[in-house]
């Protein structure tokens, strides 16, 4: 039987490049339309029609490595060791995540060649790669220094990805490459810290570097090697960077609400004052493609045309929920909260922003996935049943002013096209060669694992595999390789929480081959008492499916409480003594099927169990309260007359 795609229309409703998709139909979804990337006839499935994808492996019959790591339970979504499969390699790691570069042949019409190139990492001082394009990858000693303290990496998206390592010695701050090897010697950065990469014009090779002065805050344009350095006429903040502008030779500075390019090809500078001034707050401004979005002080968006430096309004109208750039399509800003998201046109032609989403008791959006793919952007709704604390998801397309869904989906990840065209308008800038896509899905979001052709994304695809109470959204390490999530021979690695007993581990799956979803790691459960925040104060489901929320010293919510509980005492004479979760200052939960016997009074409780707060009367309705931070949210922005944040005040 053929699943049911759910059509809502935004103008009524009230709650990696996609330049391969396929339009001969109606909406871009028909079931008989011809492929552009499948290998037989399509045949139809339970869910649809089964497109299956071409494998992609180019210019060489060697696959490259793919590489894979235990999860470090201190950190969320951090690794504690990494391995590369069908080797001997397995070293512990002195970084939260080792990283991958990536390069492609610059071609006239876009990238040819996309490929991983090198692992990197820190293990016990040591700077190593390994070449993932190998026959037989190996450990390298990346340079001849051996006792490196403090490494950091920092990100360059300059054709591809490359990786720039600062870290302590004996001497000082230095600078490892990714080209650097056991023979080099790091250079040394004394008082600068490094920003980014220069070249004369795009797609030149690169010809130095950008630094920033630590005394003094000024930059300053550096050759290759150091010996030469050209002070630039700026003064930046440690945070001011905000990223190279795309296609060009400039980046951009963002400090005390004053734009800052910088040519990097000659140090010249242009400066362009915000009117209204930047709201604060994160995740206000945004740099995507030639234009810098923000939020103002007003409470309406605006983009900067960073080519003529002119400034444009998106919204019509101030909006009180505008607080968070959250993604871009081609021509589309998604924005909102926690609790909503929103779209409007890029050239403010929107004479009323679309509702996508909007977050109740038991009902919204799950993550912010940034999966904007040309004029598509990806997210997944939830539905909790208060009656059987059973969640429901929804993979959902936003296209042309409406969205499609469809049921019992989730979306996990996409995986980048080898040869393509760039695309800077929308958040995810290659073309995408497959999506994976969760179906069948259980309360946490686990289920059947399907190879989805991106041309088809509502349509069905090969099943890689099953797997209960597994997340593979949740995991931020799935983001933060989702940028260069590339194939190797059809092989991916992807990681997920177990959102029963909180541990995480590493799966491959292989998009061309029916049933190769294979677990990696079996970590033991994580010790939720003791780690960083959690949630962070956000609706608890947004995060994952548990009932749950944060205690703060005051009713505002500035500042965590440490060392705190919660007891639920329900109606029918049961109580309840939740878990302190994976935070600081105390997240708890609990599953959300233990609020199934009704209503409750809640009661915090210091580390002796003496209550200090509670609230009076059964006046939490069971399995309807359990986004506890969706009432008692964060700031003192409370809903349906709770008293504010939960916290150790009365």
């Amino acid at each position: 039987m053929k699943r049911t795609i759910v059509a809502i229309s935004i103008a009524t409703a009230t709650t990696l490049l996609w330049t391969g998709c396929d339009s001969s139909s109606a909406n871009g979804y028909g079931s008989t339309s011809t492929q552009s990337q499948t290998t037989q006839a399509p045949q139809t499935g339970l869910y649809g029609t089964i497109y299956t994808l071409t494998p992609q492996e180019q210019n060489s019959t060697t696959p490259t490595a793919l590489f894979f790591g235990e999860v470090n339970d201190k950190g969320l979504g951090s690794l504690k060791n990494v391995q590369v499969r069908g080797t001997d390699i397995n070293k512990t790691i002195d970084v939260r995540y080792p990283v991958v570069t990536t390069s492609y042949t610059q071609e006239a019409n876009g990238y040819t060649n996309l490929a991983p190139r090198k692992l990197l990492f820190v293990s016990n001082g040591i700077a190593y790669s390994v070449d993932m394009s190998s026959k037989n990858p190996s450990l390298q000693q990346q340079t001849n220094e051996t006792n490196l303290t403090k490494p950091s990496y920092t990100k360059v998206e300059y054709l591809g990805e490359r990786y720039y390592l600062s870290a302590q010695d004996a001497n000082g701050t230095i600078l490892i490459t990714p080209e650097m090897t056991q023979k080099d010697t790091p250079l040394p950065l004394g008082k600068k810290s490094f920003v980014t990469v220069t070249y004369q014009t795009y797609g030149d090779e690169i010809d130095g570097y950008l630094l920033r002065n630590t005394n003094t805050s000024k930059l300053q344009k550096c050759s290759l090697d150091l010996t030469q350095c050209k002070e630039i006429n700026i003064t930046v903040g440690s945070r001011d960077f905000k990223g190279d502008i795309p296609g060009t030779t400039k980046a951009l500075f963002f400090s005390n609400n004053t734009l800052s390019i910088v040519d990097k090809s000659d140090g010249s500078v242009a400066k362009q004052p915000l009117e209204p001034s930047v709201a604060r707050g994160h995740g206000t401004t945004a740099l995507q493609g030639k234009s810098f979005y923000y939020i103002g002080d007003d409470h309406n968006l605006y983009r900067v045309d960073l080519d003529t430096l002119q400034t444009y309004k998106i919204t019509p109208n101030p909006d009180e929920t505008l607080e968070r750039i959250r993604g871009f399509t081609d021509s589309w800003v998604i924005y909102g909260s926690d609790t909503i998201l929103k779209a409007a046109k890029k050239d403010g032609s929107t004479s009323h922003p679309i509702l996508l989403i909007e977050t109740t008791k038991t009902a919204g959006y799950k993550y912010v996935t940034g999966y904007g793919l040309g004029e598509k952007y990806l997210f997944v709704k939830y539905a909790l049943n208060p009656s059987t604390a059973h969640t429901t998801y929804e993979a959902c397309i936003f296209e042309n002013g409406s969205v499609q869904c469809i049921p019992n989906s989730f979306w996990a990840a996409v995986v980048l096209k080898k040869d393509g065209k760039r695309d800077f308008e929308a958040s995810f800038t290659y073309t995408p060669y497959a999506i994976v896509r969760v179906d069948e899905t259980d309360d946490y979001a686990g289920g059947t694992l399907k190879a989805i052709d991106p041309a088809h994304p509502l349509e069905d695809g090969i099943t890689l595999g099953s797997i209960q109470n597994y997340n593979f959204q949740t995991f931020l390490s799935n983001y933060r390789y989702k940028n260069s999530l590339i194939d190797s021979n059809g092989s991916i690695v992807l990681y997920a929480k177990n959102d029963v007993n909180f541990h995480v581990d590493a799966f491959s799956m292989n998009l061309l081959q029916e049933n190769s979803l294979k677990q990696l790691t079996n970590t033991d459960p994580i010790n939720i008492t003791k780690g960083r925040d959690h949630c962070h104060g956000r609706v608890c489901m947004i995060c994952h499916n548990l009932a749950g929320g944060k205690i703060y010293t005051d009713k505002k919510g500035t500042a965590s409480a440490y060392g705190y509980r919660i007891k639920l005492q329900f109606e029918n004479g049961k109580e309840l003594l939740t878990d302190v979760a994976k935070g600081h200052g105390e997240n708890f939960s609990t599953l959300i099927k233990n609020l199934l016997p009704g209503k409750f009074n809640a009661l915090v409780l210091d580390g002796n169990g003496t209550v200090v707060n509670r609230s009076y009367g059964y006046t939490h309705n069971g399995v309807e309260a359990a986004n506890c931070n969706y009432c008692h949210a964060r700031g003192g922005k409370t809903r349906f007359d709770a008293p504010g944040t939960i916290s150790i005040a009365p």
